[in-house]
């Protein structure tokens, strides 16, 4: 069983190695180190205490009368009816010493370890017995679906004999997958991107959000993935709301029974909560607080974790942008300021649509000039809009108007500007890279689309995660030719080699990893957006 641990997390400890450990039926361990400080003026606040704990709420009293993790396991195993894998006892183990020394750690674990049960008791042990919050972050929907409909309850009816009371546990996405009431009851601006394309489609988007109304009318927690079959994204578009778009919590008549802020509420009172690796990333890269406060972060699918952070960091340009954003914001300011950055779309999508698709390196004049002419059309369409919310006080349908517009304009001229800033004199050292995404045959909904992300994530990664938290990672599929080292470079937890040896190697690393989990393996297609 592959496992790495080590960057210390927590405030003012000293720095430790990663350790990487292959799990199966033997495991070999391999420090990489421990999570790195917080400085001081963190505005996030010191890890290593939970909202709950913030809230005047402890662990469990006579916590050290609890039964070890291995007793844990083994008191789960035999009430959901298995067999004591050895492999899983390793791994659970692993975990434990993880959360207790603040180490990262990531193992690879084979199907049919029992990884979820590994890395879950040891999960509920500490947050039940210091009063803290632990996240499970995963890929995929269908491994969600596994730990909160089987996983988590079973284990919850085994250990509440033992523990005194169930383990808690929540499931939280962003925002954008709950069904918005104030969006329900409003409707979306009337913009859909692919009706700009294929005027057909209306009609059909038309039935799926009649479908979603109906289905508004019953459900309970407002999850978009509730809905069996789903409907396509240009429909929920039309009964969702973004972050950005949200009217807040204050000017919404709907606040009470926002399902977004329900579940938010819900995961802030749980012990485990399970997200995906987006939110996860949107938690660790934003200068604001999306996921309870927690001190430990378990990754299962920790394969795919750093392609899930790269498209949250990256952002894409197209003409059609631009007219949507021209047209939220039309009727709110001067017309002449919506025209001119109509204007700008028009001549963007001139030059964009000569772009032979593939990576830039350099950026052409015409492209750089349309570039700023859209950036500075959008800045000023977003400024004009500002400064009419500061002096008028609408109903909140003519804010939620003013938020759709902002989020369009802003992220039209951020990605503008992303682009713009990313062509530095010396292609080597720049820290994004730019492309152009065009459809392959005549797809009129896909127009031609300029795209930047980050070439590597493994800085921010260190920085904002692995130094806040201890966190263990864990897949069936981490180590390549036995080795972890090509993923560990990738999360920004690898340092060269201070000591080798046949069975064991050290490494330094600005961040720890943390508990490993081991349960039966289930990965569908589907991702697990934010």
């Amino acid at each position: 069983m592959p496992c790495l641990t080590g960057c210390p997390k927590r405030p003012f400890a000293a720095r430790r190695p990663l350790i990487g450990a292959l799990c199966a039926v033997a495991s070999s361990d391999v420090p990489l180190g421990r999570a790195g400080s917080p400085s001081p003026d963190d505005a996030r606040g010191a890890p290593g205490r939970s909202g709950r704990e913030r809230a005047g709420r402890v662990g469990l009293p006579g916590v050290t009368d609890l039964p070890g993790v291995t007793d844990l396991l083994a008191a789960a195993v035999t009430a959901i009816g298995g067999a004591e894998r050895a492999g899983q006892v390793s791994m659970a183990q692993a975990v434990q010493r993880a959360i207790e020394t603040g180490e990262h750690l990531a193992v690879q674990a084979g199907t049919g370890t029992g990884k979820s049960l590994a890395y879950l008791v040891p999960a509920v042990r500490h947050a039940m017995t210091e009063g803290a919050t632990v996240v499970v972050s995963t890929a995929t929907i269908a491994l969600q679906r596994q730990l909160i409909d089987r996983d988590l309850p079973r284990l919850a009816q085994a250990l509440e004999p033992i523990l005194g009371r169930p383990p808690v546990f929540a499931i939280l996405k962003g925002r954008r997958n709950y069904l918005c009431l104030q969006r329900l009851r409003t409707g979306a601006p009337d913009d859909p991107a692919e009706a700009l394309f294929d005027p057909r489609s209306v009609s059909a988007v038309g039935r799926q959000v009649q479908r979603l109304h109906e289905w508004a009318e019953t459900t309970v927690t407002g999850d978009r993935d509730e809905l069996v079959p789903g409907v396509p994204a240009q429909a929920w578009s039309q009964v969702s709301v973004t972050a950005r778009e949200c009217v807040g919590a204050q000017r919404c008549s709907f606040a009470a029974h926002c399902y977004a802020e329900l579940a938010r509420a819900e995961a802030g009172q749980a012990d485990i909560v399970v997200t995906n690796h987006a939110l996860l990333a949107i938690d660790a890269l934003e200068d604001f607080d999306v996921l309870p406060e927690h001190d430990v972060v378990i990754i299962d699918e920790a394969h795919d974790l750093v392609d899930r952070v790269t498209s949250v960091a990256s952002d894409e340009l197209s003409a059609p942008a631009a007219e949507i954003a021209a047209r939220r914001c039309g009727r709110m300011i001067e017309q002449k300021s919506a025209e001119r950055l109509r204007e700008a779309g028009e001549a963007a999508g001139r030059v964009l649509a000569v772009i032979p698709p593939g990576r830039m390196d350099i950026l052409a004049e015409d492209v750089a000039a349309s570039l700023a002419f859209l950036r500075d059309a959008a800045g000023g369409c977003a400024a004009e809009l500002r400064a009419i919310a500061r002096n008028s006080e609408d109903d909140p349908e003519r804010i939620a108007a003013r938020r759709s517009a902002l989020a369009a304009l802003d992220e039209l001229h951020g990605a503008a500007d992303r682009i713009l800033e990313a062509f530095g004199p010396e292609i080597a050292a720049r820290p994004d890279v730019v492309w152009m995404d065009r459809p392959a045959g005549e797809e009129p909904s896909r127009p031609p689309t300029l795209r930047v992300a980050p070439l590597e994530v493994g800085t921010l990664l260190a920085a904002r995660l692995f130094s806040r938290r201890t966190v263990v990672l864990t897949s069936a599929t981490l180590a390549l030719g036995g080795s972890f080292e090509p993923l560990a470079r990738q999360w920004g937890l690898w340092r060269a080699p201070e000591t080798a040896g046949p069975a064991e190697t050290r490494h330094r690393s600005p961040g720890s990893a943390g508990p490993e989990s081991a349960g039966p393996e289930s990965a569908g297609p589907e991702s697990a957006g934010p």
